[in-house]
């Protein structure tokens, strides 16, 4: 071989490796692009704007300056180590990539709200309705970030800034925003109620300013689990709610009743300063006719208030002012507005007779007209237990119009159909129905401190 062939040999190994590089280069570049193209398409969207010009251009993220007099291999691995999210993602197959964690409660950037000002505090509920267990106690102006609701918009679902999960109803809700945005997310369940026919159809008025009073006792010392009896001779009788304390009672279809029985224990055969056989309202104001062991000065009223500090008055009054009937109305007044300064929740009782028409010259129905009026007016329960007894034998009552009656085997605290024939044992049932749903809906544990 002479020395030109071996030139021509020489040009022509050297074109050969020239391609093979120029092949192998191209190879690279569309590995590389391969592999840019898997990043880009992997990344979370979140990424893109950063990494991506309106034009489609790779540009240096916020952190990561762009590489220079690097290789495109060199690029590539400081995207990698500057994005480790998509780096996991593009050593995944998509069959096998993991999924996006989901929160476990949606929520809502727009519609928000807090409880009502007005409201006096609202229960926080497991699950929407009445039957839901009450988890805590919101106080007014709570804010809420509402996640949820009902189909008819009646219960909302809420995070607290706790932070609580539940439920809530919507009545008490300020609102911010439309709920139509917000996803049907539950049903309501409500608790049972007693048929229409039974008694506790005669209470009325246990709304929220009942709640209000009652916070603002306990903030004036009174206690959740005691109430106290107001009234005259109907009210000051061991027939009326002692035999509770005594164990002598038959709930019979009320068994609802026990736990309400055992919330308030003590006070059903406590001898209440306020009760007093022939008070009327004048008298209950008066501190001439205060007890043993009252406060100079004191009225029979304060003296129980002071002495027993509860949180629930029931009160039965009237039948002693049937001779001075024209003024009922504004000594009835001051002590429902004094109950209501002590932080207890006044339970105006209607009551069976109508003694102001029978012996003086008072209307038809004044007195307890007067009582249901002042129910509303000042937003307090009312138990009608004038209705509750109209249909009873002689109105419930014994043979002089205006003491109820009892049952001849004495038992004043049975239930069933024959004993609640009688005037005290209706007047028991009532009574005790009223304090369960006050224990209930108003007397719940008060909101824990934000």
């Amino acid at each position: 071989m002479d020395i030109g062939q071996t030139v021509t040999i020489s040009a022509m190994s050297s074109r050969r490796r020239l391609i093979a590089v120029v092949v192998l280069e191209a190879v690279a570049g569309l590995v590389v692009l391969g592999l840019l193209a898997m990043i880009f398409l992997r990344l979370p969207p979140a990424s893109l704007p950063a990494l991506i010009t309106p034009a489609g251009t790779l540009t240096p993220g916020p952190t990561q300056a762009r590489p220079t007099g690097a290789s495109t291999l060199t690029a590539v691995r400081a995207l990698i180590e500057a994005s480790p999210t998509a780096a996991a993602a593009a050593t995944l197959a998509p069959s096998t990539a993991a999924a996006e964690p989901t929160a476990t409660v949606p929520v809502s950037p727009t519609v928000t709200g807090q409880v009502d000002a007005a409201s006096g505090g609202l229960r926080l509920r497991q699950t929407p309705g009445t039957a839901g267990t009450v988890i805590d106690g919101l106080t007014p102006l709570t804010p809420l970030q509402i996640v949820g609701r009902t189909a008819d918009n009646g219960w909302l679902e809420v995070l607290t800034p706790k932070p609580n999960h539940g439920w809530v109803r919507a009545l008490y809700v300020d609102v911010t925003g439309s709920l139509d945005a917000v996803k049907v997310t539950g049903t309501a369940v409500d608790a049972p109620v007693a048929a229409p026919d039974t008694t506790s159809a005669y209470l009325s008025g246990v709304t929220s300013h009942a709640r209000q009073i009652f916070l603002s006792g306990l903030a004036l010392g009174n206690r959740a689990d005691v109430f106290s009896k107001v009234g005259d001779s109907n009210t000051d009788n061991p027939a009326f709610l002692t035999p509770f304390d005594q164990g002598n009672f038959n709930l019979g279809q009320y068994t609802e009743l026990s736990p309400t029985i055992h919330y308030f224990s003590g006070s059903f055969s406590r001898a209440s300063p306020a009760a007093v056989g022939s008070f009327s309202t004048s008298r209950e104001l008066d501190p001439a006719f205060a007890k043993p062991g009252c406060a100079a000065g004191e009225t029979p009223l304060a003296c129980e208030y002071r002495l027993n500090k509860p949180s629930v008055a029931l009160i039965l009054l009237g039948t002693g002012d049937q001779h001075s009937w024209q003024g009922f109305e504004a000594r009835y007044r001051k002590i429902i507005e004094y109950t209501i300064q002590q932080g207890i929740i006044p339970v105006l009782i209607t009551k069976a007779d109508d003694l102001e028409s029978k012996e003086d010259t008072a209307p038809p129905g004044f007195t307890n007209a007067v009582i249901r009026r002042l129910a509303q007016e000042y937003d307090v329960p009312l138990l009608d237990l004038r209705a509750a007894v109209d249909p009873l034998p002689n109105h419930g009552c014994g043979p002089d119009g205006f003491h109820y009656n009892t049952p001849p085997d004495g038992q004043s605290a049975n239930f069933d159909t024959a004993h609640l024939l009688y005037g005290f044992n209706m007047r028991n049932l009532t009574a005790l129905q009223a304090l369960d749903a006050l224990r209930q809906e108003v007397l719940y544990n008060p909101p824990s401190p934000q």
